[in-house]
């Protein structure tokens, strides 16, 4: 059943060692990459006329065939797909497939095949993460002057609005997602043409077979080629990344809506009930949503604890580490996709929310008024408007007690019906005047910039995985 014999190993693997040691279950995610591989080497070799025409062309029809129409229960001593390939090339010619590791060998052809899939990953989840980021901006478009607490130790801080609160997580969004341009190029890089470890006396142009991979470059050093995992990390530290945010967006989501704040209603399709208590609205899809950073991070110390203490020169540990950046992939992707469909249907309490951002939290700006308008120091002022949040709270302030504070810091000029003016929320929003603070026409700003840039980057996305799947559908043709 082994594709790849030595003379120096007389006996198989038994069954179960075979599986312990096979990565052809999670070798799926590979397949179509691999095949994309092989075609390319094949093409390669037909032009330094190594491979005839007629059996190229029956090659890349069996190869087409594959990715079309995948294997399932492979049995594991077949070992990788990479055997599987060879083999069913094999049953069409001997010679083909006996031509597949000339100048080429397993650890190459899977490390270029790692980076294949690697790439098309990042930009199927990175489209997914701009989408999030666009409903966000939407969602925040349609709520800039929704009034909203913005919370600091989460006890309330500062009357802002919802979307301000919403621009804030697109923002970071937005941010971890236009590094990724740059994490491309360094998993675009070809080690195809590597060989095993040091290259070959072959014909092979290792440039040429990056061309019709879609690669911007190799990885010079044969060496370096085969072995190198380092832009895993970097994945999966990207991924890590995105899973914070997630998990505090996720956060916010559970607390909102929580009876105690009542601030936000989740829609029915993303809350559960409770099996015996029929009042239950649980937050379910939030909940699983804040775990996925724990996930990743787990793949992290995973593929960290795999790739440490290598020795120059491929080993099989190295398989091990895929499947978990795979897994951190998926679970980055599907949770941007069900976050943008809960953003897209939140419901908001506004008349809670407004009463959340009224009384003792309006105070800071009401001490930068004092400054302002009496040029008294702002610790004059601090401590002035901390003495009558004390009343505030408690819900007691009256004109007396107003007059008594203002005068004991030699304030007698202000008076109580102009400091009951100042206290209304939508005043003191629209009273911010820093660059990114939640006054409506600065984050109407922000949102409108950061849309376009979003926009680009969608762009960019979608341009280059149509221009990849266009080079993988050419590569089944010699033409």
């Amino acid at each position: 059943m082994e594709v790849f014999k030595s003379a120096k190993i007389e006996k198989e693997l038994d069954l179960d060692t075979a599986e312990y040691i096979s990565s052809i279950n999670f070798d799926y995610e590979i397949l179509n990459a691999v095949v994309w591989v092989n075609a390319v080497h094949l093409r390669i070799l037909y032009e330094k006329d190594l491979v005839k025409k007629n059996s190229l062309e029956k090659a890349l029809e069996i190869l087409k065939n594959i990715s079309e129409n995948p294997p399932r229960d492979l049995d594991p001593r077949i070992e990788d797909i990479h055997a599987y390939i060879e083999k069913a090339l094999s049953e069409f010619s001997e010679e083909v497939a006996g031509m597949l590791s000339y100048g080429k060998s397993r650890n190459d052809a899977v490390a270029t095949a790692i980076r294949i899939r690697a790439r098309e990953y990042l930009l199927e989840t990175m489209h997914s993460e701009l989408i999030l980021a666009q409903e966000l901006l939407r969602k925040a478009g349609e709520h800039v002057r929704t009034l909203f607490p913005v919370y600091t130790h989460l006890q309330r801080a500062a009357p802002a609005t919802l979307g301000f609160i919403l621009h804030s997580y697109a923002s970071k969004i937005l941010r971890n997602v236009s590094s990724l341009p740059n994490i491309y190029s360094r998993v675009n890089l070809s080690p195809l043409g590597a060989g095993a470890a040091v290259g070959s006396s072959t014909e092979i142009d290792r440039l040429r077979e990056a061309q019709l991979l879609g690669f911007e470059d190799v990885i010079e050093n044969s060496l370096d080629a085969t072995t190198s995992r380092d832009f895993i990390i970097t994945l999966i530290s990207y991924l890590l990344n995105s899973g914070l945010t997630y998990s505090c967006l996720a956060e916010e989501l559970v607390i909102y809506s929580s009876q105690e704040f009542n601030l936000i209603i989740l829609p029915d399709g993303y809350v559960s009930t409770s099996s015996i208590m029929p009042h239950k609205r649980n937050p379910v899809v939030a909940e699983i949503a804040r775990t996925k950073i724990h996930e990743v991070l787990g793949e992290l110390v995973k593929i960290v604890g795999i790739l440490s203490r290598q020795p120059s020169g491929y080993n099989l540990d190295y398989q091990q580490s895929t499947p978990k950046l795979w897994s951190a992939f998926r679970e980055i992707k599907k949770t941007a996709k069900i976050l943008t469909r809960l953003i897209q249907n939140i419901q908001v309490n506004t008349s809670r929310a407004l009463e959340l951002c009224g009384g003792s939290i309006l105070l800071t700006e009401i001490a930068n008024k004092l400054v302002k308008n009496f040029k008294v120091t702002y610790r004059k002022a601090y401590q002035l408007c901390s003495e009558i949040s004390k009343y505030l709270d408690e819900g007691s302030l009256d004109e007396e007690k107003f007059r008594s504070i203002v005068e004991k810091y030699g304030l007698s000029e202000l008076d109580y019906r102009e400091f009951k003016n100042w206290m209304d929320p939508g005043s003191i929003v629209e009273s911010y005047r820093t660059l990114g603070s939640p006054n409506p026409e600065i984050v109407e700003k922000m949102i409108e910039i950061d849309s376009r840039r979003v926009e680009a980057l969608i762009e960019w996305c979608e341009n280059t995985l149509e221009k990849n799947k266009k080079l993988f559908s050419k590569c089944f043709s010699i033409q």
